[in-house]
């Protein structure tokens, strides 16, 4: 069983902080840039939505996978187009997808991706599907204000689509997963109350909270699951974390002791694009040839839930 293709679409317009900072005077976006590390993100138009840039990562995937041949798809997402039908099935229609599939979503944030991998695998391991399309799909941007510098600077708009399938040299799992409710309150959404810009809902995220949370979790769950998966640190090849921020993994990094060539890092110039970063970062990480055969790479997401999932990937 393994991930055998990946594809992503980003938000088309391009955002800098220093455009941030010339629409915010009082924001000092040099310290902001040492903390997030994000130099620009990437935001969907009035035209896109998270629907139109998962067809179009899927668009893009099938130059090289055979859409006939997919049975199963799922949707993570937190900004559906559709609640009623599920976006997924709007998905299916556009894709043009066989009627013998089974679609569904689920309302994951940062540990969506991993979270759909492990359910994409279930199904793969009792042989109710062969081949997965996992979707993931986000445009946080729209519950943001250009104003809010606790959010603005950091999360980006994106899809990601991704293969999984049965056979192969590869393995996925095992799995490990966390979750704190009580963190609810710290990365949620609220009415925005006039919040310019935003229509609805806005997003609040308490930065520090959410960073303790990150820090208290993130470190033993990753040594619970290389025990789990019988193995040490040193086993691991490559660490892909959720790319939440420089700070972030910069803690994570030095809690753990981790080789700085092994984590890869690619939030510079992509932003925070929630359940879609992990499967971005394993795409451009093949790009670069920085994942090949043969390796053992760690994935881990977490943050809004509070809720996290890691798993193990031999490629």
């Amino acid at each position: 069983m393994q991930i055998t293709a990946i594809d992503f679409k980003l938000g088309s317009r391009i955002e800098t902080l220093d455009e941030l900072g010339e629409q915010n005077p009082d924001w000092q976006t040099d310290r902001l840039l040492a903390k997030t590390g994000i130099v620009q993100r990437h935001i969907a138009t009035s035209k896109e939505s998270p629907l139109s840039l998962a067809e179009e990562a899927c668009k893009r995937l099938f130059e090289v996978v055979a859409p006939e041949d997919v049975d199963s798809l799922i949707y993570v997402t937190q900004s559906p187009d559709s609640t009623i039908p599920t976006t997924p099935c709007l998905l299916h229609e556009r894709l043009q997808l066989p009627k013998e599939c089974l679609a569904f979503d689920l309302n994951q944030g940062c540990s969506g991706f991993v979270y759909g991998l492990s359910m994409a695998s279930a199904l793969l391991r009792t042989g109710q599907t062969t081949k997965c399309l996992l979707v993931c799909a986000e445009a946080y941007s729209k519950y943001i204000s250009l104003h809010d510098r606790t959010c603005r600077p950091i999360f980006s708009d994106g899809a990601s689509a991704v293969i999984v399938e049965a056979g192969g040299s590869g393995e996925i799992g095992p799995f490990v997963f966390a979750t704190d409710g009580s963190g609810a309150p710290n990365l949620t959404l609220k009415d925005s109350d006039g919040v310019d810009g935003v229509d609805g809902q806005v997003l609040y995220m308490n930065g520090p909270k959410v960073l303790d949370f990150t820090m208290d979790a993130v470190p033993a769950s990753v040594m619970r699951l290389i025990d789990k998966a019988g193995l040490n640190l040193v086993d691991i090849d490559l660490f892909i974390f959720h790319q939440a921020s420089k700070v972030v993994l910069d803690r994570v990094g030095r809690k753990l002791g981790l080789d700085e060539t092994k984590m890869f890092r690619n939030y510079q110039d992509m932003g925070n694009t929630v359940s879609a970063t992990i499967p971005v970062a394993i795409k451009q990480a093949e790009s670069l040839g920085v994942i090949s055969q043969n390796m053992t790479v760690l994935l881990m997401g977490f943050g809004v839930g509070y809720s996290l999932a890691g798993c193990i990937v031999r490629t």
